[in-house]
């Protein structure tokens, strides 16, 4: 199999063949109103990582440790709620219908299929509804107090109930983070693409090196983008969800090319150079 960095370079060029698909990171990041707030209103000076695998549509804030949150662990779902319950449902709509026409794109793209994105947000929207909103559904419930987080007091009950909860989403993360790809790939539903996750998952080998590797990455590139987006915000902000959009575009086709690669059900995504099986990474220019 390709090394991690043979997979990434291949993924930036073929990035590169897709620029436009950039937006929908870049828009995604830009509807975090709570994030972009907490940065433009934060005084001082802020150094922090954050760990994720890519089961969403990659944005800057897989990458961006907010301001006292310090060193936080991202399952790669949109895990906070941070619009009024009003305008939630919009969001959700908005970011399923979005990842199902960027992850069905990619793709059609690397397996020659006809597909654009408006059929492609057709074909796998409820799919990715259901992933969009699965973290709301567990949230929510507990932020009303309904299991009894109440009495944690004003925001402490959505607190509580991640803190509770960490451990949860990591195992989930790990376990089911190519689901999205799966749908894509199969083209098939939620519970028979989780499915497929959760066994490539188990069998680790492959899956597990890549999800180390990818969160090795994450890791590092955090390191610079929070100090440049949260330290810096007039440009940084800008920097980090134009750059963010590219490098999130370059990890979910990675990544999609990966899920391809090791996944038996998934149609063939073209051959590795003998240059690129043997761990050399050629990247034209």
């Amino acid at each position: 199999m390709p090394s991690f960095t043979v997979r990434l370079a291949d993924g930036w060029q073929r990035a590169r063949e897709q620029l436009p698909l950039a937006l929908v990171p870049m828009l995604l990041a830009v509807t975090q109103a709570d994030s972009i707030r907490q940065i433009l209103t934060y005084d001082g000076i802020h150094i922090g990582i954050k760990f994720g695998v890519p089961a969403s549509v990659v944005t800057v804030w897989q990458f961006v440790s907010l301001p006292g949150s310090g060193v936080t662990a991202n399952v790669g779902l949109p895990l906070s709620a941070p619009f009024a319950m009003v305008v939630v449902p919009g969001v959700l709509l908005l970011r399923a219908g979005l990842s199902a026409g960027y992850f069905g794109t990619i793709a059609a793209e690397l397996l020659g299929r006809h597909e654009g994105f408006a059929m492609s947000v057709l074909a796998y929207f409820v799919p990715f509804l259901v992933i969009t909103a699965l973290p709301y559904v567990v949230l929510v419930p507990l932020a009303l107090g309904l299991f009894g987080f109440g009495s944690l007091g004003e925001g402490g009950a959505i607190v509580g109930a991640v803190l509770l909860l960490i451990p949860a989403f990591i195992a989930a993360g790990y376990l089911f983070w190519a689901t999205p790809y799966l749908i894509v790939l199969r083209r098939t539903g939620f519970v028979a693409a989780a499915r497929g996750s959760y066994q490539l998952a188990v069998n680790g080998g492959a899956y597990f090196a890549y999800t180390v590797g990818y969160l090795g990455l994450v890791l590092l590139v955090s390191a610079v983008a929070t100090a440049v987006v949260v330290n810096i915000p007039a440009v940084g902000l800008l920097i980090g969800i134009v750059g963010g959009g590219f490098l999130g575009l370059v990890l979910n086709i990675t990544t999609m090319r990966f899920v391809a690669d090791i996944d038996p059900q998934c149609p063939a995504a073209g051959e590795w150079p003998e240059q690129h099986r043997n761990g050399d990474s050629v990247v034209n220019t």
